[in-house]
Order: C-alpha cells, then sequence, then structure tokens
C-alpha cells in the first residue's frame, strides 16, 4: 500500500489559516517535522502505537512529549476518567479527590508535605518562582534549562522571548550544568538577592559526582530555595523522580506529565514552611484541580504501586538507548547518543557545536517512512515491549546506514524531500 499523507497535507493548509505556527506546542509545530513527509495530524493512539489522519502506522516514541506512562488508551486510567466524568469534572467547590491526590503524593515524597496542582507544567514553574519570591523576599532567579513559556524564564531564550520587557530579563540568569562556578558566580554578582535555583535534575547529561549536592550546598548557604523541575524526570526515573533516585532534595519541585498519563495535571509539592506561603500568594484558576485528571493520577498512581512501571522504563529504555549508540558508532556517524534511559535523545551536532540541522532532518524523514514517530527526544512507557524496542533497532539500522551513505557522498541535503527543520532553543 502507498504511503499518503493528503488528510495531513489539507488540515496542515487549515491550520496555517487558523491557528499561528499551525500548532498549539512548539515541538508539535510543522518546522520541527518535515513537511509532506512527516505527518502533520495525529487521529488515534493506543498502547505505544499512533495512527496519523491518513491511517499511517507509528511506534511512538514522542509519548506525547512524555505525557505518556503507561500508553495510550491505558484501561486503568481511561475507567478511573470515564467514571469521574459521570459524577462531574469540576464543581463550585473542592472535591475529596484533590485531598486524597495530596496525600498520596505525600506518603511518596518525603518533602512534599503540601501540594498544589496546575494543567500545565508552566503552571507551577511559574508558581514555584512566585512563592520562592514571597518566602524570601527577593527578585532574582537563576536557573538551569527550559522550564516553560512564562516570561520569567524565557526571558533567557535568544529566539524565543519576543514580548519579554528588559525589566523582567534582567531578574533572571542563567547557569551552565555540571558547572557550579557558574552558579556561584550568580550570587556573587547579585549577593542576598537570589530567591530560587531552579534546575532539571537532568536532562541530556548525566550529573557530575557532587554536582546536584553542590547545588543543593550554594543555595542552603545563600538563602534561595531550591527547585526541582521535574516535569520530565518526575514519575519515570523513579516514583519520588530524579530527587529520589539521585538522592537529593529540594524545597520545591514540579511534576507532571507522567503522572497523569495524558490528563492534563501538573503538580507544585515542598517543604509545608514555604508552601504555606500560598495562603496569600495568588495562584488560582478554574480548571485548578480538574477532577479527570486528579482520578487518572491516582489510577497511575496505584497501578505504580502493583506494577513495577518504572523498573520497566528503564529497562527498555536502556536498550533503546545502547542500541542507538551501538548502531551510530557502527557507521561513524557525527551524532550523540545522551539522556537518561527513560529519555534517550539523539543529538545532532557539528564539531563546532551547532545544530547540524540537515543531518536532523535527513533522519526524522526516513524515520517517518520507516514507521518511527519521533522527534529526536524518545521517550518509552510501560507499553513499550521489548519487542517494540527491537522492530525500531531494525528500522533505525537502516536509517543510519542511509545517513552514513549520504555523508560521504556529501549529498545530504539533495536527500531531502522537505524542508529544512528549525531550530528549537537557543539561550542568551
Amino acid at each position: 500500500m502507498t504511503r499518503t499523507l493528503k488528510r495531513s497535507g489539507e488540515i496542515l493548509e487549515r491550520a496555517q489559516s487558523v491557528i499561528p505556527r499551525a500548532a498549539q506546542t512548539l515541538s508539535k509545530a510543522p518546522d520541527q517535522f518535515v513537511r509532506g513527509v512527516s505527518p502533520f495530524a495525529i487521529e488515534r493512539g493506543s498502547g505505544c502505537t499512533v495512527w496519523d489522519a491518513d491511517g499511517n502506522e507509528y511506534i511512538d516514541t514522542t509519548c506525547s512529549l512524555g505525557a505518556i506512562s503507561l500508553g495510550y488508551g491505558h484501561t486503568v486510567v481511561e475507567y478511573a476518567v470515564r467514571k469521574q466524568r459521570e459524577k462531574g469534572t469540576i464543581f463550585g467547590l473542592p472535591n475529596e479527590l484533590e485531598v486524597a491526590l495530596a496525600e498520596r503524593i505525600r506518603s511518596w515524597i518525603p518533602f512534599a508535605e503540601m501540594s498544589r496542582y496546575g494543567l500545565n507544567g508552566s503552571d507551577v514553574t511559574a508558581a514555584a518562582i512566585r512563592v520562592a519570591r514571597a518566602y524570601t523576599g527577593r527578585d532574582h532567579v537563576a536557573k538551569c534549562g527550559y522550564h516553560g513559556w512564562q516570561d520569567w524564564t524565557i526571558a533567557t531564550n535568544a529566539m524565543r522571548s519576543k514580548g519579554v520587557p528588559q525589566a523582567v530579563k534582567d531578574l533572571t540568569h542563567e547557569f551552565s550544568y555540571n558547572r557550579l562556578d557558574t552558579l556561584e558566580a550568580i550570587f556573587s554578582n547579585y549577593p542576598g538577592q537570589v530567591a530560587a535555583v531552579i534546575m532539571e535534575p537532568m536532562d541530556a547529561v548525566e550529573p557530575h559526582p557532587g554536582f546536584l549536592e553542590g547545588v543543593r550546598d550554594i543555595a542552603t548557604k545563600h538563602g534561595a530555595i531550591l527547585i526541582f523541575d521535574e516535569l520530565v524526570s518526575g514519575f519515570r526515573f523513579a516514583r519520588g523522580g530524579a530527587a529520589e533516585y539521585f538522592g537529593v532534595q529540594p524545597d520545591l519541585a514540579c511534576y507532571g506529565k507522567a503522572i497523569s498519563n495524558g490528563e492534563p495535571l501538573s503538580v507544585l509539592v515542598g517543604r509545608k514552611e514555604i508552601m504555606s506561603s500560598l495562603n496569600e500568594v495568588f495562584f488560582s484558576f478554574t480548571y485548578a484541580g480538574y477532577l479527570p485528571s486528579v482520578a487518572a493520577a491516582l489510577a497511575v498512581m496505584d497501578f505504580m504501586e502493583k506494577n513495577d512501571v518504572c523498573g520497566h522504563i528503564w529497562k527498555v529504555g536502556a536498550r533503546l538507548k545502547n542500541g542507538m549508540r551501538e548502531l551510530a558508532e557502527l557507521e561513524k556517524l557525527p551524532i550523540s547518543v545522551q539522556g537518561s534511559d527513560p529519555h534517550p535523545i539523539l543529538s545532532f551536532k557539528n564539531s563546532d557545536g551547532v545544530d547540524n540541522l540537515e543531518l536532523k532532518t535527513y533522519f526524522l524523514q526516513e524515520t517517518a517512512k520507516a514507521g518511527i514517530l519521533t522527534n529526536a527526544k524518545h521517550f518509552v512507557s510501560y507499553s513499550h515491549e521489548m519487542s517494540d524496542i527491537e522492530k525500531i533497532l531494525e528500522k533505525y539500522d537502516v536509517v543510519f546506514k542511509q545517513m552514513s551513505d549520504a555523508l560521504a557522498k556529501d549529498d545530504v541535503a539533495s536527500r531531502l524531500e522537505g524542508p529544512t527543520v528549525a531550530a528549537r532553543y537557543v539561550r542568551q
């Protein structure tokens, strides 16, 4: 059967006329994939498989940007959501489920003495910064990595900070991962003014021995609040996230994505002394505590208590990560395999550290044609079996050989069947 993307193309044309960038999320925008080759619209998903608007089938390694932990349409979660929807989705007063989830989180995570809910990761990272500023009476923030779209954090992104006032930019300072000296420099430049240190415990690179402990010590020494952004690592690295896995406790932490298997939910947790600031700090919106999402999170946690979800994710993720590295080394490709086992990342960098977007485009083009949905930042779920990983690696073996041949013949650009993908993120 000939692969077609006719419906995807039609939906894309419609989207471009009514939706800026044609998508709701940067990572899903058409310039992040190969137009005319990658699908634009996904129609449905089941387990670790998705189907696009034209009926083409893919093994999915995006897991909806990490939001899918158990698998698309997982029966336990779907039952809990459906059962709650029959009762109601949101009311004019709180619901007992909100209390039950906070109690369950507290039983899993030692420092999560209190919790508040949002819908997106940006909700709770922004709330964490506001709480830290209120608690410390300070304004400046030291950050490392990506923490959402709000002004305070996107201020350090040269590509994405249009519309952010300079006064806001002046309060946010980026430090380098695994470089304690760059964090110390921020405190030296702004003595007694830094409210918070916020960071992902791990993204593409593993922490050097003592790095996370060093960040903890520096924040404590200077009276700043340490915030872990665990939107990606939470409920993947371990039940208590990277904080549990690495054995370093922050003051506040932000969770989401995997906690509710695709239902919109994010959670800010932390020490009671600090979280109590939210008695006065304003963090309030209509759909906070959206009950189907809260029910989904409780169902995920119930399932995780009975099944080794994180262990399975680590196991299949390790096979994918090690397999990709072996194939890349065999073909002598100028790409690196980074990230954790639950979140392996393919990095396409030239010797000068600049993204090789042509090579990345060729990779995305050929994997899409081979029936793998990926954006090079891989996630695996409980629904990924080892047989699925082996199928992915079989496809990657062919694609990597094609990439090697294209590089040897210096004709990557001429093999592209669509526009080169755009860069995603550049720090100032």
